[in-house]
């Protein structure tokens, strides 16, 4: 079964790829797009179709970066995967970060922490 594509990296925008053999869902690069509304609506939508016929996803995020209008729809998709969570759905987030990027290892510690989503955060080397 081939991957499916929900958006291509780009140079602005992240790449965002679902593996159905594997039922992962990775999302990475930078999310730096001037209007990060379509993007995020599109996975929203995907994620709502998604948990039409299966009971679980992993999410695996490695950004590079991500600016504050990216972080606030990324924010409400993992409230979303969450609230799918706590229905019975089988839900794993990972949040991935490079060792050298305080950043990031602060903005998943922050989602995870003040907003209650359950983020195992590793660092990749």
């Amino acid at each position: 079964m081939e991957n499916y594509i929900i958006q291509e990296e780009l140079k602005n925008c992240p790449g965002i790829v679902y593996y159905p053999e594997e039922n992962k869902l990775d999302l990475y690069g930078r999310s730096i797009p001037e209007n990060p509304e379509p993007i995020f609506k599109h996975l929203d939508e995907w994620i709502t179709a998604h948990f039409t016929k299966s009971d679980g996803l992993d999410v695996n995020i490695q950004l590079e970066y991500i600016n504050s209008g990216s972080s606030k729809y990324l924010y409400g998709i993992l409230k979303r995967l969450t609230g799918y969570g706590r229905t019975g759905k089988q839900i794993k987030i990972k949040w991935l970060y490079e060792e050298d990027d305080e950043a990031m290892l602060e903005l998943g510690e922050h989602y995870r922490d003040t907003a209650g989503i359950p983020l195992e955060i590793d660092m990749v080397l």
